[in-house]
């Protein structure tokens, strides 16, 4: 059983991508990877900050002694509205290209993923929205993540905004799962302090939800446990000092642990509440889990108390002796206090956010079932709002 006996049992799937390569130096092997996987032709993926740094500035260097013909598509924004996944999909097509690879943080690994799908099908994003509405698998896909957050270049999610309605929706489906990751902790040393924060909160929450939902299984929870404790040990290093090789290399493996243990057991409450402030006031997505993260987990806390004390006691000795109800406490406590420790805003008033708009927050937050059904405690509208209220 796991630790604390996950509600499933002993019974447990899961699909991770058919090769992952971990560790400092490990994307030099991408060319290595690229012909075992007979690609010919890929496309980078990523951003404009990324596509004019020295990330990508290695990446041209490592394709270009290795004599891969390659294209670059960088026009991926943060939080990716689903006309630049129609784009870069039209860019895969148009030019032939046979292999796509998301180089750079959640949002271009989400959109390489669904882009590759679009690619080879010709399918339609809005038919894709939901769970287990993908036709089939797309173009291979190989996943260089550029921050320790996301846990994109293991799971079979992707998020995306779609301005019209002011929401974000996911696409689920194995078929979204990676071909492979390459996950070099130096590709992640230029990210500056802000983003390596908010994207750090981003892993830590996706470990402590994936732990807690009621879909949790054995080795889940082990990934779960594992991540929390190298995130706890790591964020705040790597937020003061960049280049701290082991900080980095720490966020980086918990990054990806955390990836592994929600593709299984999904995130919940926390990320459902956290959707529309970034539909809505497009907060960047780890500032919007870290000003929920208190409230809910104050929320569920009754429900959970003994998983919480685990989590409490992988974070810190100081638990060790502490009751489990004395460690849930500090738990909450523990994790609000490094957010504000490496500057992640924690109420949501401080993101100029009107109160006013809670009740249609409420709503839009109560229709994400997907995350919601995860949740250790059952939450309905009312209990939401209120969460909203406590929160702001």
């Amino acid at each position: 059983m796991g630790v604390t006996g996950a509600s499933t049992g002993d019974r447990f799937s899961f699909r991770f991508p058919e090769m992952v390569s971990f560790g400092d130096g490990a994307v030099s092997d991408l060319p290595v990877l690229l012909r075992e996987m007979k690609a010919e032709h890929p496309l980078i993926l990523s951003g404009r900050t990324v596509s004019e740094g020295p990330v990508m500035e290695r990446i041209r260097e490592i394709l270009d002694l290795s004599g891969i013909r390659y294209g670059v598509f960088n026009g991926v924004e943060p939080e990716p509205p689903v006309e630049i996944v129609k784009a870069a999909a039209e860019a895969a097509r148009g030019a032939g290209h046979d292999t796509m690879i998301g180089l750079g943080g959640g949002s271009t690994m989400d959109l390489t993923k669904v882009a590759s799908v679009m690619a080879a099908t010709g399918a339609d994003i809005l038919s894709m929205v939901g769970r287990d509405r993908v036709p089939c698998r797309g173009l291979p896909t190989v996943m260089l993540p550029t921050t320790s957050g996301s846990g994109s270049e293991v799971s079979p999610v992707a998020i995306f905004t779609f301005a019209e309605e002011k929401v974000k929706k996911g696409v689920v489906s194995s078929f979204l799962v990676p071909d492979a990751a390459i996950v070099d902790p130096e590709l992640t040393w230029s990210v500056p302090p802000k983003v390596t924060a908010d994207t750090g909160m981003d892993a830590m929450i996706h470990a402590v939800e994936s732990f807690l939902s009621v879909n949790a299984n054995p080795f889940s929870e082990s990934l779960s446990l594992e991540a929390v404790r190298r995130i706890a040990s790591s964020l705040e290093g790597a937020v003061m000092d960049g280049r701290d090789a082991a900080s980095r290399r720490g966020m980086s493996l918990g990054s990806l642990l955390a990836g592994m243990a929600f593709a299984m057991a999904g995130t919940a409450a926390v990320h459902a509440l956290a959707y529309p402030l970034g539909g809505e006031f497009h907060i960047p997505h780890g500032t919007a889990n870290t000003v929920m993260l208190k409230s809910v987990m104050e929320f569920n806390r009754d429900q959970c108390t003994g998983k919480m004390s685990h989590l409490a006691r992988a974070v810190s000795e100081e638990c060790l002796n502490m009751s489990d109800e004395e460690a849930s406490e500090y738990l909450i406590e523990w994790m609000t206090g490094m957010a504000r420790r490496i500057g992640v805003t924690t109420r949501i008033r401080d993101l100029g956010v009107p109160e006013a708009a809670i009740p249609t927050m409420a709503e839009a937050a109560s229709r994400e079932t997907r995350l919601l059904s995860n949740n250790p405690k059952t939450m309905n509208r009312e209990d939401i709002e209120k969460i909203y209220r406590r929160a702001w």
